[in-house]
């Protein structure tokens, strides 16, 4: 410090020595004081995509083939694409479009049909497949899933809707549906896939196949574990030159904005009464950041008990869903719509 000073004249040392301090303290202040939480997801697009997404109507044809429920939908326009959605387990092809009269029994929860209409708002034919346990089976002998699902891509791109022939033919899978979607790719062409929430079936293969789409994962970090694992299947991918690439969601606080602009038919009264039921009964922390899963996080009893759930309330697993994913470990999702679109249109010719 004496040799700093050195060269400042006697008379201005007290005023440097004090600015100095003063910086000092503001630095102090920038890194010990606590940061504000992350901002929840922006809520909605550009108006012109909002209107244009508004502007599509959820109305799914429905058939069973193989033992498999399938649903699917064509664009309002000529389709550029068509693409093939396993959802996980649990959930059903009727969860990714809103009840209608070709689907009464559709549900439409709110990340799924947030997926699906996108999609068509850009021009994609979208085939949707349950299941025909809780979960996807991987056998792959004659009468398999495997086998079964390749049989009705091909007889919808074909047979029911032969334009979908020469289009690419993209594919998306969630959790149980990824590790399906992972092992289908290796016999079904793909340009792309996207691999949410699971690390695939990569570690389990032999061999990458010769001509493996390349492969988006979008995972939740939180999830340690199955990040470690997708990093493993990444490196095994990319060892075979497939082009690969991972998207993270982060947790964000839970508001009652958020619920009641993603959950349609949910009240902003009750998103409102909710969310302070949440704070009040200490499932949420400081920061408005679920303490649990949504699965684990008993909303409904305590909402039950503070006299705010309407009567015949039927969202249920609308709220469930959205909770899963603020928190952010193991949940389909369309935030990132955006980046899972991309990936596809940026490997339409592989």
């Amino acid at each position: 410090m004496n040799t700093v000073l050195a060269g400042i004249p006697p008379s201005r040392r007290p005023a440097v020595l004090i600015g100095a301090t003063c910086v000092l303290l503001l630095l102090a202040t920038a890194v010990l004081l606590p940061r504000a939480p992350p901002p929840a997801p922006q809520l909605a697009a550009s108006a012109g995509a909002g209107d244009a997404e508004a502007a599509v109507r959820l109305d799914a044809r429905v058939e069973q083939r193989s033992g498999n429920e399938v649903l699917w939908q064509l664009p309002p326009a000529p389709p550029r694409a068509a693409v093939f959605v396993a959802p996980g387990c649990t959930i059903r092809a009727t969860d990714f479009f809103d009840a209608s009269p070709g689907c009464p029994r559709c549900a439409g929860l709110p990340e799924e049909r947030r997926f699906t209409r996108a999609a068509l708002r850009r021009g994609y034919a979208v085939l949707a497949v349950s299941s025909r346990a809780e979960c996807w089976s991987l056998g792959a002998g004659e009468g398999s899933e495997l086998d079964a699902v390749e049989s009705i891509i091909r007889w919808w791109t074909q047979e029911k809707h032969p334009q979908l022939a020469a289009v690419p033919l993209v594919g998306i899978g969630a959790s149980s549906g990824g590790y399906f979607l992972s092992a289908l790719a290796a016999r079904v062409k793909f340009s792309s896939v996207a691999v949410l929430i699971a690390e695939g079936v990569y570690g389990a293969m032999a061999e990458i196949p010769a001509g493996y789409p390349p492969a988006l994962f979008v995972h939740m970090p939180k999830d340690a574990e199955r990040a470690q694992e997708v990093e493993a299947s990444m490196a095994k991918l990319r060892a075979k030159r497939v082009d690969v690439r991972e998207v993270q969601c982060k947790d964000f606080a839970v508001s009652a904005e958020f619920l009641a602009e993603r959950i349609p038919g949910l009240s902003r009264s009750f998103a409102d009464a909710l969310v302070d039921v949440l704070r009040r009964k200490g499932l949420l922390d400081d920061k408005g950041f679920l303490k649990k899963d949504g699965r684990r996080t008993r909303w409904k009893e305590a909402a039950l008990e503070a006299k705010v759930l309407p009567d015949g309330f039927r969202l249920e697993r609308h709220v469930t869903e959205e909770l899963n994913l603020a928190y952010a470990y193991h949940e389909f999702t369309s935030l990132k719509n955006t980046e899972i679109f991309e990936w596809f249109e940026s490997h339409m010719n592989h």
